[in-house]
This record gives structure tokens, C-alpha cells and sequence, in this order.
């Protein structure tokens, strides 16, 4: 009868998971967990799957430190019964997973290849899960800013899914999202927009209108948009994602959050300041509400907040949301932390804005380390701190420093990004105007 029962408590927990309900499905497998040890004891192979699930559930709620304690009782008990290598997999993806939520990439890649390899040696090339641990090792090359090596896996991906799915599954068009996500990345919107479209053909052959699947594709294609510049058609989109998450999920999960933020981007570079502010407020609200205050989202949104306020002309309030949100994720993450990188970008473009260049110079410098630490050198993310701290030697008058760094802010990005990509063309335009007078200048 118990046994039952915390199977029921952990399917029960699966459905409130993806529903939002994390702290209540939090709840339900702590309580699986603690009928399970009842029964088995704390060293038994019965409860790794329920702590598994815990540990996944904590770590999207935002505790990676916490999920990684718990992965590594799964895999003592696991060591200590000797399970065979190939049936470790799963524990090892869980634990990349976990890693790249601490931005420990380069660990994660690591494990997500000694997984492959296992994976290829058992079942062979064409093994479906190998489709899995190909996706998941191709979302972490991109945090690495490896674009080919992540378009490489998952052209193999698509290739392995096509063949044993066939090419009008589901799956196949998870992964040509997945690819247009990496082909935008490197700059080319054209191809983007047409993997986006292909996979949205096969969603809507598969899916109700909507469907979470169909949102991803379509929230995709108004990035596309957005950063082509029509802001109409993007804007457009995101509301209509917006309407659809909504009525998938209610007004008070995750997903609607980050389609507000999403379109607070847009309304932003639409010079509609005050809009743009009052969706990136909501969306921090919806977080609280799910999260807590204390959770990464949070932190995320006070940088984004504070964007709107630098543009607005706040300088004074947008610094205090800045602040903050380096204040959280410093004392979450630790002092360099790769997600630390947006909040000190954004505090380094504000000195530059208010003639505080050593002020940018010092935030700017730090934030470089840390991406040249975590990400190495030929990240876009970078390259935009390069581009910046050109900006603060050029307001400090020194402009053969300057030139030189953006200079190195040009060569990374033509490395990446088709040369019309807005990026090229704003470095391009900051090296021209090295040349000019110091106070000439515009930012």
C-alpha cells in the first residue's frame, strides 16, 4: 500500500512540476522520498529514482547546489549496489545538467561525452538516447560559444531521430528548433527562420494550436523578427504567445514570464520606455509569486528592469535595480559566476552613459575575466565587453586603447555573425568615430 502510494506522489509531483507548481511538487516527492526510506532504508537503490526527481525539481527551482548534494547520494548508492556503467547514464546526464545550471560547462561537457561514449559503445550510432545526449552536449557547446561543434551535434541528432521516428515525429521538430536556435546564434536569421518554420509544419500536424511546442517555435521566430528589426512582426508574435501561454498554463507560471520579458525586449527597442518597464515589473512579479524572491529569475529581472530604467533616462534607478541584481546573484553564484556577465555589462554601458568611465572601466574588466575564464575569448558575450570597454579608454581619452579593443571586438564577431548582423555594424561604428574628438561622440 505505501509503495503505492509514492508512486502516485511522484507521478502526482510530475504534473504539478510541469504546471509551475513547484514548491507543491517539492513537497509531494519529499514525501515519497521519506516513505520510501521507511521502507528500503537511505542506501537503497529503490529511492534513487525519487531523489533523481527531487534533485531535477530543485535544480529548476533555481537550487543547482542543493540538486548536485542530492545527485551525488544517487550516485554513491548506485556505486556502493555496482551498477553497470551504461545503466549510470541517466545519473550523469542529470549531474551535467546540474552542472551547467552552476556554470560549470566545461564539467558538464565532460560527463555529457564520457555518456556518449558509453552510449555508442552499448547500443551502437543509432541508439535513440544517443539523439537525447547529442541535444543536451549541443545546448552546452552553446553556452560555451562552440556554434559549429553545437550545430554538429545536432544535425546528427536530426539524422538519428529522422531515421528511427521518422521525419514528421514530434522529436524531429524539437530538434530543428533546437538547430535554429544554434543557426541564430551564429547570425544567419535566414536559415533560422526557415529550420523554425519546418518544425512548426510538423508541430501543427501533431499538436492543438496550442501547445507548449508550438509556443517555443513561435517565440523563436519573433526573436527572428526582433533582431532583423521588424519590431512590429515580433511584437506580434510574442502577444500571440503570450495569449496562448496563458491559456495553457494561467497567468502565474514560468513560461509567461519569460514571453513578458520576451516582449518587454521588444516594446523596449521600440522606444516605448514606461511599456517596456511595467512588463519587465509584471514578469518579476509572476516569478515571485513562483519562485520565491530569492530565486536566479528574480535577479534576472532586476537587471532587465534596470535596462529599462537606463533608457528611460533613470540613471539613479537603474543603477539600484543593477545593483541589486549583482548584489543576488553574487551572493547565489559566488564572484564570477558567468551569469554575473549581462548585470555587469549593463553597469558598465551605465558609467559610460554618465561619464564614469574608470567606474565602467573597473565593472567592464571584471566581467571580461570572467567570460574569458568560463566561455574563453571567441564568445560573442565578449566581444560586447570588449566593445564597451573600447567605449570607456575612448571616453577616457585614450583612444589607441580603444581602437585596439574594438578592433578585437570586430574580429571575434566576424568570426560568428554574417557581416550585415547589428552587432558588426555598431562595433564598425565605434571604430569610425575613434577618429573623431573625444565629447564628439555619441552613446
Amino acid at each position: 500500500m505505501l509503495v503505492k502510494e509514492s508512486e502516485l506522489l511522484n507521478e502526482l509531483a510530475q504534473v504539478h512540476g510541469n504546471i509551475g507548481n513547484l514548491n507543491y511538487a517539492n513537497n509531494l516527492l519529499q514525501r515519497s522520498l521519506s516513505i520510501q526510506e521507511s521502507l528500503h532504508g537511505s542506501m537503497s537503490l529503490e529511492i534513487c529514482d525519487t531523489l533523481s526527481r527531487l534533485a531535477m525539481l530543485r535544480n529548476k527551482m533555481g537550487e543547482p547546489s542543493q540538486a548536485h548534494s542530492q545527485l551525488q547520494r544517487v550516485m554513491r548508492i548506485q556505486e556502493r549496489h555496482d551498477v553497470p556503467r551504461h545503466q549510470f547514464s541517466g545519473t550523469l546526464c542529470n549531474m551535467a545538467a546540474v552542472n551547467a545550471a552552476l556554470g560549470e560547462h566545461e564539467k558538464s561537457k565532460v560527463l555529457y561525452q564520457s555518456v556518449l561514449a558509453t552510449q555508442e559503445r552499448q547500443y551502437g550510432q543509432w541508439y535513440p538516447e544517443i539523439a537525447t545526449t547529442l541535444s543536451n552536449l549541443a545546448m552546452v557547446h552553446m553556452a560555451l560559444g562552440e556554434y559549429e561543434e553545437a550545430r554538429d551535434c545536432l544535425q546528427r541528432t536530426h539524422r538519428i531521430r529522422s531515421r528511427v521516428y521518422g521525419k514528421k515525429h514530434p522529436l524531429v521538430a524539437s530538434t530543428l528548433t533546437n538547430l535554429a536556435s544554434v543557426v541564430f546564434t551564429m547570425g544567419d536569421m535566414k536559415e533560422s527562420m526557415k529550420l523554425n518554420e519546418d518544425a512548426l509544419e510538423i508541430q501543427k500536424a501533431c499538436y492543438p494550436d496550442a501547445h507548449p511546442l508550438v509556443a517555443v517555435t513561435l517565440k523563436n521566430m519573433a526573436m527572428i523578427e526582433n533582431s532583423t528589426g521588424n519590431l512590429d512582426k515580433a511584437k506580434s508574435l510574442y502577444e500571440r504567445v503570450l495569449q496562448m501561454e496563458e491559456l495553457i498554463y494561467g497567468e502565474l507560471h514560468p513560461a509567461v514570464a519569460s514571453t513578458l520579458n520576451n516582449l518587454a525586449d521588444t516594446v523596449l527597442e521600440q522606444g516605448e520606455t514606461a511599456k517596456a518597464a511595467v512588463l519587465f515589473q509584471r514578469a518579476m512579479e509572476t516569478n515571485e509569486i513562483v519562485f520565491g524572491k530569492d530565486h536566479p529569475d528574480i535577479a534576472r529581472n532586476l537587471n532587465n528592469l534596470g535596462r529599462a530604467f537606463k533608457e528611460m533616462g533613470d540613471y539613479d534607478g537603474a543603477k539600484t535595480k543593477l545593483t541589486m541584481s549583482l548584489q543576488m546573484k553574487e551572493k547565489r553564484y559566488g564572484e564570477d559566476h558567468i551569469n554575473l556577465v549581462p548585470t555587469l555589462m549593463n553597469l558598465g554601458d551605465l558609467f559610460n552613459l554618465t561619464k564614469q568611465p574608470s567606474r565602467a572601466k573597473d565593472v567592464l574588466t571584471r566581467g571580461l575575466k570572467i567570460s574569458e575564464k568560463k566561455i574563453g575569448m571567441k564568445h560573442p558575450d565578449s566581444a560586447k565587453l570588449l566593445r564597451l570597454l573600447g567605449n570607456s579608454f575612448y571616453l577616457m581619452g585614450d583612444l589607441a586603447t580603444s581602437e585596439k579593443l574594438l578592433n578585437k571586438s570586430l574580429d571575434i564577431l566576424e568570426g560568428v555573425y554574417e557581416n550585415d548582423h547589428p552587432y558588426i555594424l555598431a562595433t564598425r561604428a565605434d571604430l569610425g568615430a575613434c577618429s573623431r574628438p573625444v565629447g564628439a561622440r555619441v552613446f
